[in-house]
């Protein structure tokens, strides 16, 4: 495939940004918070087109990670997606941040099946199975916050497969320790540019396109600013 196109991924800490030239990768990758004046998300995509040498018009195409992950880096993300979709009105595809992280870990030589666990609240955790489908693609379940009843027979099922625990950082110690007790691989959430821009085409050749009003983040847990806004709505 020969379209060039543009790919995000800011679900987690380091967000990745992919600029496609059929096979041709140019990409970005950075920690938002390590700039504390501004976004720097602007600043590295105009720096891409320059490095990459192509103007926001020649961009056939868009994808965007749409989590779960953190607040902030999906709402500049999908905003971004959203806006720029509109403005040059090209397709958008939505991925899921599970499967980027499963097609991350293939492209460093790992083995799926993949269970992919984020952080919730109250010792929990998001997560989602995801295997390679029989087009070389990846198929991603739906996924769902579990607790460790939950999370065991979720995690001892990619074990036996010869799979491997994809987790971040904040994974709770009880989850942990079931991993351990699973004698699972465990390995963290990482984003490759190429795999991002591999899934970014394969969703863009099988037309999983969205309306660009449709999009939006999905997160692990509420975020603390959308519980605060509740609590004093309710208190109105």
């Amino acid at each position: 495939m020969n379209r060039t196109l543009l790919a995000v991924d800011a679900s987690q800490r380091r967000t990745v940004v992919a600029l496609a030239r059929g096979p041709v990768v140019f990409d970005r990758a950075f920690d938002p918070t390590e700039v504390r004046d501004r976004e720097p998300f602007w600043d590295e995509l105009a720096a891409l087109f320059r490095e990459a040498l192509v103007e926001p018009w020649q961009v056939e195409a868009l994808a965007v990670a749409l989590g779960p992950g953190g607040f902030t880096g999906l709402r500049v993300s999908v905003a971004f997606a959203k806006a720029f979709a509109l403005a040059r009105d090209v397709p958008v595809a939505g991925l899921g941040s599970a499967t980027v992280f499963a097609a991350s870990d293939a492209a460093r030589g790992g083995k799926g099946p993949w269970l992919v666990a984020l952080a919730s609240k109250a010792g929990s955790a998001w997560c989602a199975r995801v295997t390679r489908s029989d087009d070389g693609g990846f198929s991603e379940e739906p996924g769902a916050v579990a607790d460790s009843s939950e999370f065991l027979p979720r995690l001892s099922a990619v074990a036996a497969a010869g799979g491997a625990l994809l987790a971040d950082e904040h994974l709770a110690p009880e989850l942990s320790e079931l991993a351990r007790q699973a004698e699972a691989r465990v390995r963290p959430l990482e984003t490759d540019a190429c795999a991002l821009a591999a899934v970014a085409h394969l969703a863009v050749s099988r037309r999983a396109f969205v309306d660009p009003l449709a999009l939006a983040p999905i997160y692990p847990r509420e975020p603390e600013a959308v519980t605060k806004w509740r609590e004093r709505k309710s208190q109105k």
